[in-house]
């Protein structure tokens, strides 16, 4: 792939001495029909004259229409005859592709709709990324075609799929969208020779000279996040054909991404704490009525850190807040990725840990309070402990019931002398769960 052109339609203006030409060529075929006409009855009656000399003049007459007939037909069929049937063919032919062209804008514009109308009910990326790959098998050529796509535009392309059958060497294989030329310079490009030294830099290896590419940048959001390119062959129109349709499908894939986007960044605004980037109290309501309502296992602890206001009277609410993102930072590492953290308020933070008992929530709290000495280090705030208190599903009839016991625990914690974790008694058989207080080592 390689001279990269621009989009662009330009057609050819039509020439002001077409019908001049055409009207000159036309006088001269009647011209020429007339001395091939004069020509065939001087031939046909010398050879009247030689072959039958002793005939009556009135059979001399047939014999000389025998002999001028078939010559004058000949006569009439080169200039006249012959580039009427020509004209015919041309004008049947301009017709055919004219139906062509027809029949391939109707289905370019159903296939579109269809694309908008999918696309509109999409609820998520993946159902538009599945949806365009799918639109793609519409203009893809023989030669394939190609989606790529970031979640994050000054990041890496986390989706690359080919469609069709493409050579190995013809994948392009950039690892961010600002590398592309396509969607740095914002518009639709066709690289019309894979040797020239212009050639795609994105590509995996070396192609053959024939081959093009109609490439197109899918832009979100005002930024360019991807790219959809099709293969074809050198100076073959229906490349930039291609590139049309490329275009209305980039536009309709970026526009929805865009708005899908918009809708989980106001989503995840409304369930994330600002200042430690956890979840907040919205989030933990909404995850811990799915646990309830599946009757899944599950161990809540709710700690927080000990001598908060110290901290803060002490050294300033910026340490303080620097304090609550270094413990924030102490759950995201320690804990593991389906867990839900949320700062419940102040200084206080709620752990669901899903799939844990009461014995391994609190193992896992007691990690983390073993953890934090060596991230307070790093994270050159002054020292800090925490306490908390944990539950599993079995204490609590629904979420605030759990809270409340969590709560409770917390405040033992606190009440025995801060830097440690209580865990609620186990309840017999047939028994109500209830608080205790039991200490992890």
């Amino acid at each position: 792939m390689s001279r990269a052109e621009p989009v662009s339609f330009r057609t050819t203006p039509a020439r002001k001495d077409v019908p001049e030409r055409a009207a000159a060529a036309t006088w001269r075929h009647y011209l020429l029909a007339l001395a091939l006409l004069a020509a065939a009855c001087v031939l046909a009656t010398i050879a009247a004259d030689l072959w039958l000399p002793a005939i009556s003049p009135g059979l001399r007459i047939l014999a000389t229409t025998a002999i001028f007939l078939p010559l004058a037909a000949l006569a009439c069929w080169f200039p006249l005859l012959a580039p009427l049937q020509g004209h015919f063919r041309r004008a049947l032919a301009e017709q055919t592709s004219r139906a062509a062209h027809a029949e391939e804008r109707l289905r370019a514009q159903e296939n579109d709709a269809r694309l908008q109308h999918a696309l509109e009910i999409a609820e998520d990326e993946t159902a538009v990324l599945r949806i365009a790959e799918q639109s793609l098998e519409a203009v893809a050529s023989e030669s394939g075609a190609q989606l790529l796509m970031a979640s994050d535009p000054d990041g890496e392309i986390d989706h690359s799929n080919v469609i069709g059958n493409m050579d190995p060497a013809a994948k392009c294989v950039i690892r961010r969208p600002r590398e592309c030329p396509t969607v740095r310079r914002g518009q639709g490009m066709v690289y019309e020779d894979g040797m020239a030294l212009s050639a795609c830099r994105g590509l995996n290896g070396q192609i053959d000279a024939g081959c093009a590419a109609a490439c197109m940048p899918v832009f979100v959001g005002g930024r360019g996040t991807g790219m959809i390119r099709t293969l074809g062959k050198a100076e073959d129109p229906a490349l930039y054909r291609q590139l049309q349709a490329l275009a209305f499908n980039a536009h309709q894939v970026g526009t929805r991404l865009a708005v899908i986007r918009s809708v989980a960044a106001s989503e995840a605004k409304a369930t994330t704490d600002p200042l430690t980037g956890l979840f907040n109290r919205r989030a933990l309501d909404a995850r811990l009525a799915i646990l309830l309502d599946q009757q899944a296992p599950f161990a809540l602890a709710i700690a927080d850190i000990d001598h908060f206001k110290k901290i803060n009277d002490t050294h300033g609410h910026e340490v303080g807040d620097r304090a609550l993102k270094v413990l924030a930072g102490t759950f995201k590492q320690t804990l593991r990725r389906h867990d839900l953290v949320c700062r419940f308020g102040g200084e206080e933070f709620v752990l669901l840990l899903v799939g844990m008992d009461i014995d391994s929530g609190a193992e896992l709290v007691e990690r983390v309070r073993s953890e934090l000495p060596r991230h307070i280090a790093r994270g050159g705030v002054p020292p800090f402990t925490i306490s908390a208190g944990v539950v599993d599903q079995q204490h609590g009839s629904d979420g605030e019931s759990l809270l409340r016991v969590a709560d409770g625990l917390l405040y033992e914690a606190k009440a025995a002398g801060r830097d440690r974790v209580r865990v609620a008694a186990r309840a017999a058989a047939g028994e109500t769960p209830a608080a205790g207080e039991a200490q992890v080592a």
